[in-house]
């Protein structure tokens, strides 16, 4: 199953490139996860910020997701320095927050994994506290 394309401003886009060539990932699967990010994001369909549609993940979303292993509630993307997974903050440089963003709500999503292909669900995304004109790089 082939996933959808990423939707993303224009100003995401820069900025998640900026973190993903920044970002020192000693694990692999996060380093792979990244580039994978990364070449999603160079075929992405990329949207003037007025032009974004409410439903879809972004850099400050928060997001209910289907997971095989159980449905995982109020996960906020947050960028990489703010990420605590005690607050459900969720950086979106984690193997997770790259597969989630960019996606719409009730996408299934292939999420690759050492043990194999897993299929996560957006069931809801809320962007209703969103700033994207604060994210710096």
């Amino acid at each position: 199953m082939d996933n959808p394309r990423l939707i993303v401003s224009e100003k995401e886009r820069d900025l998640m490139r900026s973190w993903i060539i920044g970002h020192h990932a000693p694990d692999i699967q996060v380093r792979n996860s990244l580039d994978h990010l990364y070449k999603e994001l160079e075929s992405a369909d990329v949207r003037k910020e007025e032009d974004m549609p409410d439903d879809v993940v972004r850099v400050c979303s928060i997001v209910d997701v289907g997971m095989p292993a159980g449905r995982r509630n109020d996960l906020q993307l947050v960028m990489h320095a703010d990420a605590d997974l005690k607050q459900n903050k969720l950086s979106v440089l984690s193997v997770l927050g790259s597969a989630l963003i960019g996606y719409r709500q009730g996408a299934s999503i292939v999420w690759k994994l050492p043990q194999g292909d897993q299929t996560i669900t957006l069931e809801r995304v809320d962007n209703s506290r969103c700033d994207i004109s604060s994210l710096k790089a």
